[in-house]
């Protein structure tokens, strides 16, 4: 995902499988992982709550 005005990325993106357990397995094998020196967080995309934010969980933060 880019962002519009700036045509930075915004950090984040989606990925769709073909059914659950591809998707959970993929999250397991991937979450916590680093990539380019930065830890990855994994996390199933929510529907829009209409009228209020999503809150998505974030790991802990991994020290170097």
């Amino acid at each position: 995902m880019y962002d519009k005005n700036s045509r930075r990325s915004r950090g984040f993106g989606f990925v769709q499988f073909s059914n659950d357990y591809e998707a959970k397995c993929a999250k397991d094998a991937m979450d916590g992982k680093v990539m380019l020196g930065r830890a990855l967080r994994i996390s199933f995309a929510l529907g829009k709550v209409r009228g209020g934010p999503v809150i998505v969980p974030r790991l802990p933060t991994v020290a170097y």
